[in-house]
């Protein structure tokens, strides 16, 4: 029996030593509801094993909401006027449960473990429909942000970093775990009392207390219901609850919600440094607007030179963007500084200071004019070495692009340099029809890292385009096809013939939406005005902002919503 307990002993030594240096590239599910992996890791067989264990395992977990529905634990008052009020609305309204619950899909499990890990109501889960439809790009006209619709000053409470390229309220993760801290603290406030906690939440809790003091004075009951709260208030904790009642009771209110996996959707990669956010995007294999999405804390077109540098990535993009990010070490050179006009600048004087020209700050910053005013952020193209008597006031933080490199051929570091100063070049495009001996690089073109077993005749099913195309695009001289190789997929081609597609999709158009290509100088206010629909229409329809609209992409615009 010594011997047993030793050699078990020992065991589960060696099972900790094991799991701990696992745990340093690639963690276990764990109460924090999403999964995180360490720069640069190249998956080893044992960590794509992993991987493919947690991938298995989410595809075949329970559905979320039937599990949230047994979890909820505050009354619901459903016999309430003013509940019953609000259920019919939301049945009235079930397109926007639909929408909500679509958004809120890739986030739901990590927010309801969070909940879980600090035994808080599973119906806060719920909350964000109320305060935004899950909408991460959500401002209110008070200033809240998000999809906690978190004010400045109380996300600045709550330790929510904000500055120029990064605003945590938009961050999902960052925000629930603020949002999430702040109800724990009103529900201590309130001694227990969720009803007071929840209403604190939409009004403060200064507000709430005024109400229950006065109520005191006059001999009044203190509950929730009894006190003379903003009419805004005394509707937003009905809504919640009327929220609960309908997904507690599926027969009696029928209402479609995706399904959501009771598992792991979404991974965070700790990159270390700054990225590009398209380039990562291609790197994963997601388009430009998915990881928008999932990362909607950034502000501009790469991520924060400052920190967080962490990307958020659904868990089947995993392996594909760390064995690409593996492969592609980072080019260090600086492309564009952040500068903040001081009084007495003009763009003349800020040119000749960073060695380029006025016209390529216009367009770098969408500026129609010659004025800019004091305060003012300015993008500065870098064309040459800093200036010596640079104020600490201009961010010289590189955005470092990711280039992809092949080990074994030193000509491919040139040829993807070039692909990615053509992507990224502030000058248009000129589109040709005909594929010549040089190929440029077009909005909508793809560059793809060859993959073990990859063959033309595959890549170009996959991208539905034609094996020549592929071939004369990347000047192959075979068919064979090295894995780790850099190819040029020209997708532009099938973007414009997509797009016809998608105009006769009755699934994502409506009758007189339409699909419009973003040029250059655009700004989502431009396109409302040209379309005679409204900016933040566009903005809901396709989760943007100005910061991540960018010149080739395709977006829908809501022309039936005119008005």
């Amino acid at each position: 029996m010594r011997n047993s307990s030793q050699q078990a002993l020992i065991k589960l030594i060696l099972v900790s030593i094991i799991s701990a240096l696992i745990g340093t590239s690639f963690a276990t599910p764990n109460s924090e509801g999403i999964q995180i992996y360490q720069k640069n890791v190249h998956l080893s067989p044992e960590h794509k094993q992993k991987l493919a264990d947690d991938i298995t395992r989410y595809r075949n977990a329970d559905n979320l909401w039937d599990v949230l529905r047994d979890e909820f634990s505050l009354p619901h008052y459903e016999e309430s006027y003013a509940v019953q009020v609000k259920i019919e609305w939301y049945m009235n309204n079930q397109d926007y449960l639909l929408r909500s619950a679509s958004r809120a899909a890739p986030y739901l499990y990590y927010i309801s473990q969070q909940v879980r890990k600090r035994h808080l109501p599973a119906e806060l889960v719920l909350l964000p429909i109320v305060e935004s439809g899950y909408n991460p790009f959500s401002v209110s006209n008070m200033g809240a942000s998000g999809i906690w619709q978190l004010m400045p000053d109380t996300a600045t409470g709550l330790g929510v970093k904000r500055d120029w390229w990064y605003d945590g309220r938009r961050d999902v993760i960052a925000s629930t775990r603020a949002a999430l801290n702040y109800l724990a603290y009103l529900q201590s406030f309130f001694e227990g009392n969720w009803l007071l906690a929840i209403a604190a939440y939409n009004t403060g809790e200064g507000n709430v207390l005024a109400a229950i003091k006065r109520n005191i004075r006059e001999g009044r009951d203190t509950d929730f219901w009894s006190l003379p709260v903003a009419q805004e208030t005394r509707d937003y904790v009905p809504s919640l609850l009327a929220l609960a009642v309908i997904i507690s009771h599926p027969d009696k209110y029928p209402v479609y919600l995706p399904p959501v996996r009771n598992a792991p959707y979404l991974a965070q990669v700790d990159i270390g440094t700054q990225i590009n956010l398209k380039y990562a995007a291609m790197l994963a294999g997601i388009s430009n607007k998915k990881l928008i999405q999932l990362n909607s804390g950034f502000k501009g077109p790469s991520t924060s030179s400052k920190g967080p540098y962490k990307l958020v990535l659904p868990i089947e993009n995993v392996e594909q963007f760390t064995e690409n990010l593996a492969r592609s070490p980072l080019n260090r050179s600086i492309n564009w500084i952040h500068y903040k006009v001081k009084s007495g600048d003009t763009l003349f004087s800020i040119s000749r200071k960073f060695s380029t020209t006025t016209s390529d700050i216009k367009k770098m910053n969408h500026l129609s004019k010659n004025n800019i005013h004091t305060g003012t952020n300015l993008l500065i193209p870098r064309n040459g070495r800093l200036q010596e008597n640079q104020s600490d006031d201009e961010d010289t933080a590189p955005m470092q692009k990711l280039i992809a490199l092949n080990d074994n051929d030193k000509s491919d570091v040139i040829n993807i340099a070039n692909k990615l100063r053509k992507i990224e070049s502030i000058e248009p495009i000129i589109h040709h029809e005909k594929l010549s001996n040089s190929y440029p690089l077009q909005p909508g073109d793809t560059i793809y890292m060859v993959r073990s077993k990859d063959t033309v005749e595959k890549i170009a099913k996959r991208f539905h385009i034609s094996s020549k195309i592929l071939i004369e695009a990347n000047k192959l001289r075979n068919k064979s096809l090295k894995p780790g190789k850099q190819l040029i997929i020209p997708t532009h081609k099938v973007a414009i013939s997509s797009t016809k597609s998608l105009t006769s999709s009755s699934k994502k158009l409506q009758p007189g939406d339409t699909i419009y290509m973003v040029r250059h100088g655009d700004t989502i206010e431009k396109i409302a005005r040209r379309f005679r629909t409204t900016a933040s229409a566009i903005r809901v329809t396709n989760l943007i902002d100005n910061n991540s609209l960018s010149e080739g992409d395709k977006i829908l615009i809501p022309t039936h919503a005119r008005g």
